[in-house]
């Protein structure tokens, strides 16, 4: 193991937060926000593809219809951009390992070379590069968070990393997401303290500290003796640093919310709910702004009982009767749910500008593939709620025809202009993965 890595996995544990890559002249922003924080951006991602019948509204602006199983996104068609046949070209030029593929480069849109050995290699993710280019003042940089359990890691020797993260600080840095409410819950309410109260919190909190001093001495210290290429290396401990600190000092992280925590045991379903009423309670708080949360991870193999559909998550994508298909769309169906139950939390709940919490975030919607019994990365549908005065979310739908799909790094292209971000940052001088060149028409105000 390299001492980077090393250095790197201990200061995870040191502190428990994620960590962001130095801050580099290759991605200084080369256009200038307007004063204010930026939207809130929020990556909901779906597992095993979405079937897009089950999925994609049809009508045209201001008349959009879901379909039944998606019709609890209905009260939102006025607050929705759908976008119909986007291809993930990243994940059709990877090799194999379908569900490693989509659920890996889905947000960094950039091809993997191999699998074999375990090896982990990939690039920036779309919120992340959002976070080196913005520097967020919040007391999270970014947040990720799933309701999924560990499970199997695609074919191949392929790593788990490409399952169960969507969020990359670059090449071979995935950000582990939190998979229990109430340990976020105490990340973000708890000071660092684990739980505990009194002189033993005080004792957790200092020892905490004293770990990160330690860290910082031994850090600054190695610089006299390396070179000037590995000098560079260590400034992204730095950067972690600084996130330990801030994740330390909880602040007025209360705000004026009422937080309680979540109760132990909760099932699956609980989990979801709980992971919602987090994701309102860190955007209300400011505690950050970038937030990835993943209902379940890739190539999930959940049994929904709950729902009457026994059955793998996965293996009921790729159903081969009649029987597997209904019990996969009451899985997409209640998925959906939980993805309008989410909207109407952000929805209902005042922001800091006048608006809602939805009005000022982007959420974008979006599945590991298209649909899931043929691994179909070549006509991905995600979907943009929110945003009000940033992205056109007004009820409209751009469809792509299907012999002739957009890039889905395009839609990335898109987003990184709204939230003032523009530059070379891919492959070849793509702006952004390997062939993300120019925003899509029609996505930004």
């Amino acid at each position: 193991m390299s001492y980077r890595t090393s250095r790197r996995r201990f200061l995870v544990g040191a502190g428990a937060a994620a960590l962001a890559l130095p801050t580099l002249e290759l991605f200084a922003p080369r256009t200038a926000r307007a004063a204010g924080p930026p939207p809130r951006l929020l990556a909901y991602y779906f597992p095993n593809g979405r079937r897009p019948e089950w999925w994609v509204p049809s009508g045209g602006q201001g008349n959009l219809s879901f379909p039944g199983q998606a019709s609890a996104l209905q009260p939102f068609a006025g607050q929705v951009l759908a976008l119909q046949n986007l291809s993930n070209n990243a994940a059709i030029k990877s090799p194999g390992a379908a569900h490693a593929m989509g659920t890996g480069t889905v947000m960094t849109g950039t091809a993997i070379s191999t699998v074999a050995g375990g090896v982990v290699e990939n690039s920036v993710s779309l919120d992340q590069l959002l976070v080196q280019q913005l520097a967020p003042q919040t007391r999270f940089n970014s947040l990720q968070w799933s309701a999924g359990e560990p499970g199997p890691c695609d074919v191949g020797g392929s790593s788990c990393a490409y399952t169960q993260s969507l969020s990359w600080t670059g090449k071979a840095s995935p950000l582990v997401a939190t998979i229990d409410p109430r340990v976020a819950f105490e990340r973000l309410f708890g000071r660092g303290v684990d739980g505990l109260e009194g002189d033993a919190a005080e004792l957790r909190r200092i020892t905490k500290r004293s770990v990160i001093d330690m860290v910082d001495a031994d850090a600054k210290a190695l610089q006299t003796i390396l070179g000037k290429t590995d000098r560079e290396t260590l400034s992204d401990y730095f950067d972690a640093l600084r996130d330990l600190e801030k994740s330390l000092d909880a602040g007025d992280s209360a705000c004026a919310a009422e937080a309680t925590p979540p109760v132990p045991g909760l099932d699956y379903p609980g989990r979801v709910a709980a992971f919602h009423e987090l994701i309102r309670l860190a955007f209300l708080c400011d505690q950050t702004r970038f937030l990835t949360f993943m209902v379940e991870f890739g190539l999930s193999g959940r049994s929904h009982d709950f729902l009457g559909a026994p059955g793998g998550h996965h293996a009921l994508s790729h159903f081969g009767d009649q029987g597997a298909k209904d019990r996969l769309e009451k899985v997409e169906t209640w998925q959906n749910k939980q993805l309008g139950a989410l909207l109407g939390l952000l929805r209902d709940t005042p922001g800091s500008e006048g608006g809602s919490l939805l009005d000022e975030t982007i959420v974008l919607a979006i599945p590991s593939m298209g649909e899931g019994s043929s691994h179909d990365h070549g006509h991905n549908c995600p979907m943009l709620f929110g945003g009000a005065g940033v992205i056109a979310a007004d009820g409209r739908k751009i469809a792509f025809p299907g012999d002739a799909p957009a890039r889905l790094t395009d839609l990335h292209v898109s987003l990184l202009k709204a939230y003032g971000v523009e530059g070379s940052f891919g492959k070849d001088g793509a702006i952004f993965g390997d062939d993300g060149v120019a925003p899509i028409d029609g996505v930004v105000l």
